[in-house]
């Protein structure tokens, strides 16, 4: 694949949708607007939710194949099987793309040694509650996460989304069908396992909607934290660096901060120390998040919200709890998948998740897994 690009190549985008609306019509385009190199061929594979609408017409280029229930790897390894490309890219259906997407996916797919390759998710979401979430997710405060906010490539556990060569997914045998969440953590630690590098590229910044309200996203957190522990019980590795990191800082954090506030020798001193670590946590999360923003120009965003970049460090608190628990929860009450057989995908079947709102494990809702 000389610079990525080979004679009559043929790419596909494969896209888990659990309803064709304005969000997937959206991210589709920013399919179609990709800027794409002299002799490469594009589809796009939507696996759509079993009695989801349709449109009236399918857009050139699209193919639609029945998820029966629903799941997120059953629908992306359904949608791989149908896929004629010799690399696969991933889209969330609440996604958008940068116009220099696939290019450069391509120019780091040419390097053998690389198995996958993804970027960042910045998130989109506005108002008081989506500006809190969109800066406490694009930044430290959920984790120390590549994909959340750094503007430096590099290897990496997991990126957002994903590319692959096709022959490395026949290879490591596709998405994990027992994992309703996390099955793109668990891919990749198997490319890696196989001897191929994870690469995170900063330059593949895509715009995420995640679309849920507070109490959705609390118990979406809480859900990888759980699927998290579910992994360890299967047998995978439940827990890398960057999850340990999260977990002994956000406790050390937060047991410090309390004792320091409930001791009366401390108190005085502690409020104003708190309340200045709390406005530097605010101010650094904006930042980053800011830089991440300013890399897609191409989005019309509206401002975020003043007093949501005020409450991202607590709605991150919040967050980090809310998975932590998850996680103690998961050996306690494990989620329950199906068995594995990437090569099977279309026999798999298991209970829809048909939520259509905040909280549901719907297609597009590993962006922000943990």
């Amino acid at each position: 694949m000389m610079g990525g690009v080979a004679p009559g190549m043929h790419v596909s985008f494969v896209i888990p949708a659990a309803t064709w609306d304005d969000y997937l019509e959206r991210a589709l385009a920013s399919i179609a607007g990709q800027d794409l190199p002299d002799g490469v061929e594009a589809e796009t594979v939507v696996a759509l939710r079993r009695g989801a609408r349709t449109p009236d017409a399918v857009p050139d280029g699209v193919v639609i194949v029945e998820n029966p229930d629903g799941r997120i790897p059953t629908g992306l390894n359904l949608a791989v099987r149908a896929a004629a490309g010799e690399v696969v890219l991933r889209v969330d259906s609440r996604s958008v793309l940068p116009k220099g997407y696939l290019r450069r996916v391509l120019e780091v797919l040419a390097d053998p040694r690389v198995g996958c390759v993804g970027g960042a998710a910045l998130v989109l979401d506005r108002g008081l509650f989506g500006s809190a979430y969109a800066v406490a997710f694009n930044s430290p405060l959920l984790g120390p996460s590549r994909y959340r906010f750094s503007r430096t490539s590099g290897l990496t556990d997991s990126p957002y989304l994903g590319a692959w060569r096709r022959a490395v997914l026949d290879d490591v045998g596709g998405f994990d069908l027992r994992l309703t969440r996390n099955q793109d953590n668990e891919l990749a630690e198997r490319i890696h396992d196989a001897g191929y590098e994870v690469r995170y590229d900063a330059g593949l910044v895509v715009g995420y909607v995640a679309g849920r309200g507070p109490i959705g996203t609390v118990r979406h957190h809480h859900g990888f934290g759980r699927w998290r522990a579910t992994q360890g019980s299967l047998g995978q590795r439940a827990l890398g660096a960057r999850h340990v990191a999260a977990v002994v800082g956000a406790a050390g954090v937060g047991a410090a901060t309390a004792a320091a506030l409930l001791s009366p020798s401390t108190r005085r001193a502690a409020v104003p120390a708190v309340a200045s670590i709390y406005t530097a946590g605010a101010l650094g999360a904006w930042w980053t998040a800011a830089r991440l923003r300013a890399v897609r120009g191409d989005l019309d965003l509206a401002p975020l919200h003043p007093l949501g970049v005020a409450l991202a460090p607590a709605v991150a608190g919040v967050l980090d709890a809310a998975w932590f628990a998850g996680l103690v929860r998961g050996p306690v009450e494990p989620a329950v998948g199906d068995s594995f057989d990437g090569s099977d995908a279309a026999d798999q079947s298991i209970d829809a998740n048909t939520s259509s709102h905040a909280g549901s494990t719907r297609a597009h809702d590993d962006a922000s897994a943990t």
